[in-house]
């Protein structure tokens, strides 16, 4: 359970300060009402005593300077003669239904003026509580309306505050959360345009060994000779298997694409990486007779995913044999330094135009070398799984004497 201390609160803080004020100006007002009532009870008492003084003088004035003097001078010995005479005529401080015209009048200044204090002190407490409550629902109003806001899609909205206080905390946490929120909603929006984006790509490249298969599929079904029948046969066969590659080539780019794909980090020897990945490509290799060099030691190693880098090194080495001659040459090497492990893949083919290289990396595109099968979806992909482990591809190329990729795969990742 969580414990709260109000008074930590900077909100409660402000409000006792302003009712700690109120108070200390409270005690000021009483104050002057005191001094006020002082000066109330010596005017009345001097009323009183200037009608008494008068009486005597007029019988007796001989005694006026001894009455001045009792006034002006303590005497307890006179007092308790005095209160003598006044028990004689039944007035004393024990007769409580004693009234005179001077009690009465202070009994109702007093009241008068600590019902007034009493009032102004109410007024007060009530009008600071009043505010502080009108703001603080106020914030309250401001929250609801922009979560109101929030829930309807508007993600454009700021409540950030920099003042403390809960309420404070609370608006800037509920930004926080809205930023996750807009963030989330447009990661879910792109996921979509990448989804619609990889649907229409799928569709597109299909769409042509798709035409080859129902071509074929009609010249088989008018019974040609057994020769032109293998030869369809053999066509199809191809078609399917580029249409398997092509589905393959198409999903992988899509989980990259929708940031689904989770890669390893594991040591990855490059040595048997470009090893595995020169396994898959035999066939191609074979058929053109190219010869391969590998250059590095055995220790050198990055941080990675084995798998998604050999499909990596795979599309960069198949592009290199697409654009290299029969009985042409691939150079592999790679090395590691203390900022990053680089992988260089140089072949002596037919090279790429100049004009070509800002977009070889592009998907889809074919520049003016490119087969007529070639799809253009290899070194996309290849580049997305380099950068998607924190590392980066560059391409270098001369017309006619070959290309050159660098791949670099960076320390910490």
């Amino acid at each position: 359970m969580i414990k709260i201390n109000i008074f930590q609160n900077p909100e409660v803080k402000k409000l006792f300060t302003i009712f700690a004020l109120l108070l200390i100006g409270l005690i000021i007002i009483a104050l002057l009402f005191s001094l006020a009532g002082r000066y109330q009870l010596k005017e009345a008492i001097i009323n009183e005593q200037a009608e008494i003084i008068a009486l005597i003088s007029e019988k007796y004035p001989e005694a006026e300077q001894d009455v001045i003097k009792r006034i002006t001078q303590n005497d307890n010995e006179s007092a308790l003669r005095g209160k003598d005479i006044l028990k004689k005529y039944g007035i004393n401080s024990e007769d409580l239904d004693l009234e005179t015209p001077l009690l009465q009048n202070l009994f109702f200044y007093d009241l008068s003026r600590y019902l007034l204090l009493v009032i102004i002190a109410c007024v007060a407490f009530t009008l600071t509580l009043l505010v502080f409550l009108k703001k603080q629902y106020s914030e309250l109003h401001e929250i609801t309306s922009y979560a109101g806001k929030i829930n309807r899609g508007d993600y454009s909205l700021d409540i950030r505050d920099n003042h403390e206080g809960e309420l404070s905390i609370l608006k800037n946490e509920i930004y926080k959360i809205t930023t996750m929120l807009k963030k989330q909603a447009q990661a879910l929006q792109n996921e979509k345009v990448i989804l619609a984006d990889s649907i229409a790509d799928i569709s597109h490249q299909l769409k042509t060994p798709l035409t080859s298969l129902f071509v074929l599929t009609d010249l088989l079904s008018q019974n040609p000779a057994e020769e032109d029948k293998r030869e369809f046969l053999n066509r199809m066969r191809s078609q399917l298997k580029r249409i398997e590659w092509l589905v393959s080539s198409l999903l992988k780019m899509s989980k990259l694409d929708a940031g689904t794909v989770t890669m390893k980090k594991e040591d990855v020897y490059v040595g048997s990486l470009v090893e595995k990945a020169l396994e898959h490509l035999s066939i191609p290799l074979d058929i053109k007779r190219l010869q391969v060099h590998l250059t590095g030691e055995k220790t050198v190693k990055f941080t990675g995913d084995f798998n998604w880098s050999c499909e990596a090194i795979i599309n960069i080495v198949k592009n290199c044999i697409e654009h290299t001659p029969e009985q042409g040459q691939l150079h592999i090497s790679f090395a590691e330094n203390p900022l990053y492990t680089v992988i260089t893949i140089r072949d002596n083919g037919q090279g790429i135009d100049q004009e070509d290289l800002p977009y070889i990396f592009n998907r889809f595109y074919k520049g003016k070398n490119t087969p007529e099968d070639h799809v253009g979806i290899g070194l996309a992909m290849a580049q997305a799984i380099i950068k998607k482990q924190g590392g980066d591809i560059t391409v270098k190329s001369e017309k006619n004497r070959g290309t050159e990729f660098t791949i670099k795969f960076y320390r910490g990742y």
